[in-house]
């Protein structure tokens, strides 16, 4: 499985999904007034890595697909 991580910028986000999530699948583009879906990574640590090193205030896994990271 693949990960890839949704940076929304208004909501000062970097959330981690798992590339079979249905907010991933569903996604109507890679690029969004609100922000962008990254690359799929091929492991959890690398979305992870990449998510943090966003500077949002919030970094964390989708509810719906992965486990909680804390």
């Amino acid at each position: 499985m693949a990960y890839v991580v949704y940076v929304n910028t208004p909501n000062n986000k970097a959330i981690v999904h798992n590339s079979i999530c249905g907010k991933y699948q569903s996604r109507k583009r890679d690029k969004t007034h609100n922000g962008y879906w990254t690359k799929p990574y091929s492991k959890f640590e690398q979305a992870w890595s990449f998510a943090q090193s966003t500077g949002k205030k919030i970094v964390d896994t989708c509810s719906f697909c992965c486990e909680p990271a804390n």
